[in-house]
């Protein structure tokens, strides 16, 4: 960290004490350097750092080595005086870094020395100290301390240890959790250097030191609020198995056994919207955005007195193995949780192993967090070991087992423009083609139809190019319409959504109008137009104006003004045309009306040729003595 960095924190951090605020240091992922306490004993002593004797020197004594944390620290604050740290994500890990100066240094130097006692303080190791030792610690409330791991003769190595020495547990951080980091060892120095009669009479200084780092860390899973017990499911029950070594088989919990009528505890799962059966019979628990489903146990009995007996107790089991898991033969403690997860693709995980779980982890009566859980498939597994102490120890082994599953409740999918990125909503246009995003809901069932147009008799109609299943991260970029429907099997719900891919402006007001591929042709024949956005725009209609056509009488009789109106254009009309209107009638005039005038002249002057002779006929017999008039 730059000085400048370093100097500001240091403002901001007396600002706050002045003002009465809690210190709060926001740090970054990387290695966090942890200051302890050094004690100094006498050779003789067993590191009494416990006691509180007044006969031990602490201070700020330089350490053997150096000790820091690695992980994603996002604040560092003070519980209960020491130092707090928060988890953004993962585990933290362990690291005691050191030379080798005292290990390799001369008798006249303060160097490191084996020190064969198995003794620290009120804790009995399994091995000698030898050239240092440490040990790892945790508890729940900084009184009770379980060991969690020892590394004896620990200085011994040479190049220099540079890996870690543990590593914090998911179960420790979610439910908070005291560490505590023990580092022992013993230096000599010559004082005097003498020999009598060959033989060494060196005398030498001793000191022993304890150095002991201790800290809280935790993760800030976002949860406030309590568990809701309207809203939590149980899970497992008890068996006693027939594998004694390998927690496998079932036999009867009959009324002689020690474990007859009463549970060490029980597991339950919150956190969740809703459950389902899935076809096994196993619990199906659906989740929201903003659920956290949770799994916790809660220790009902008192593992030094189970069911109130002095004599009954949750015992260690050195030498246990699960072969349902198929983990290999280890320490199981007081208790071991197993869990195991299997993804959406039917891939197991190896189990994750928590050993003395129930001494380590869990408080009698309180709910204890085990894991926060996304979607997938989990099993569960508590094997634990109870010992009857009499006269002839009786010693059952015992498992509680489970399984459940954890799916998303909701039925959504999410189109992204493939090259811009944007959400893509229902009824979205893109010419660039789009990308399916479940949002990690991995187990939901997509269905994908894509439809184009074909040439047909009848003119462009659709045409099904595609009908089937859709996987989360595929990318579409064929021209067409996508229908994409998700179904959800758990609550039955579906979502269907509609994206065009393409410039064509027939598909597109397929789309979005309603109207079939015929309709739309047809309107588009009368003169409509389609807008980008898939709207159809009707063909303007224009007003029918007051007809000048004239009737069936005027027709018959046409007036002799409108003979002989004629016009240029008239004129200019070609014959034979299939079009009657106006300009018709004024042409037909022109020429009938002169030809009926001719015979209409003809038929007259023939009357009178006829009637003439008629006449001269009739006056020639008056003349001849006809009838007297």
């Amino acid at each position: 960290m730059k000085a400048g960095a370093k100097n500001v924190i240091m403002v901001i951090a007396i600002v706050m004490l002045l003002g009465g605020f809690p210190l709060i240091v926001f740090a970054t992922s990387g290695n966090t350097e942890v200051a302890g306490k050094v004690y100094e004993f006498d050779k003789d002593s067993y590191y009494e750092f416990h006691e509180g004797d007044s006969t031990q020197k602490t201070g700020g004594g330089n350490t053997y080595g150096t000790f820091y944390l690695s992980g994603d620290i996002t604040a560092v604050s003070e519980k209960s005086g020491v130092q707090s740290y928060e988890v953004g994500d993962g585990n933290l890990a362990f690291y005691y870094n050191y030379g080798d100066t005292m290990l390799n240094a001369g008798e006249d130097d303060w160097h490191l020395v084996n020190d064969k006692s198995k003794k620290v303080a009120d804790m009995k190791l399994d091995s000698d100290i030898m050239k240092g030792a440490i040990i790892i610690q945790t508890s729940k409330d900084r009184k009770n301390w379980v060991d969690v791991e020892t590394v004896c003769n620990a200085f011994s190595d040479i190049p220099i240890r540079t890996s870690s020495i543990y590593s914090t547990a998911d179960v420790q951080l979610i439910n908070g959790c005291y560490y505590r980091v023990v580092v022992v060892y013993e230096l000599s120095i010559r004082t005097e250097d003498s020999n009598f009669l060959f033989i060494n009479t060196d005398k030498h200084d001793y000191k022993k030191y304890a150095e002991i780092y201790e800290f809280y860390a935790c993760t800030d899973n976002g949860e406030t609020n309590p568990v809701d017990p309207n809203q939590t499911y149980g899970l497992g029950t008890k068996v006693r198995v027939k594998n004694f070594d390998g927690y496998f088989g079932e036999e009867l919990i009959d009324k002689k056994d020690v474990h007859y009528g009463w549970d060490i505890g029980n597991f339950f799962v919150s956190g969740y919207t809703d459950e389902a059966e899935d076809t096994d019979g196993d619990m199906v628990f659906l989740k929201n955005v903003g659920d956290k489903v949770t799994l916790w146990f809660k220790l009902n009995q008192n593992i030094d007195g189970l069911n109130g007996k002095d004599n009954l107790s949750v015992t260690a089991d050195s030498e246990g193995y699960d072969q349902y898991f198929e983990t290999p033969k280890m320490d199981f403690g007081r208790g071991v949780l197993i869990i195991r997860y299997t993804d959406h693709n039917n891939v197991k995980a190896e189990p994750t192993i928590y050993t003395n779980y129930l001494e380590a982890n869990a408080t009698v009566g309180a709910d204890t967090k085990v894991q926060l859980f996304e979607e997938g498939d989990y099993e569960v597994a508590l094997d634990y070991e109870i010992t009857s102490d009499e006269l002839i120890d009786k010693v059952g082994h015992y498992r509680i087992f489970f399984k459940f599953s954890v799916r998303n409740g909701n039925c959504m999918v999410y189109p992204f423009d493939v090259k811009t990125g944007s959400e893509l909503t229902n009824s979205s246009m893109t010419e660039n083609g789009f990308r399916l995003d479940l949002a990690k809901s991995r187990y939901l069932k997509i269905n994908l139809k894509r439809e184009t147009l074909k040439d047909s008799a009848d003119g462009l109609v659709e045409d099904t190019r595609f009908n089937g299943p859709a996987k989360d991260g595929a990318e579409y970029t064929d021209e067409g319409i996508y229908t994409i429907t998700v179904s959800n099997e758990y609550t039955g719900q579906f979502t269907t959504k509609k994206i065009y891919v393409g410039t064509n402006n027939i598909l597109r007001a397929y789309m979005t109008t309603g109207l079939s591929i015929p309709e739309i042709n047809s309107l588009v024949a009368d003169g409509a137009t389609i807008a980008d956005d898939g709207t159809i725009q009707l063909a303007a209609v224009k007003p029918v104006e007051e007809s000048t056509e004239p009737t069936e009488e005027e027709s018959t009789t046409p007036s002799s003004s409108d003979a002989m109106v004629t016009s240029e254009s008239e004129a200019d009309t070609e014959p034979g045309t299939d079009v009657q209107d106006e300009k018709s009638f004024p042409i037909a005039a022109l020429i009938c009306i002169p030809l009926v005038c001719v015979i209409v002249a003809v038929a007259i002057v023939a009357i009178k040729r006829k009637r003439k002779p008629t006449e001269a006929a009739v006056d020639r017999h008056d003349d001849e003595g006809g009838v007297e008039q």
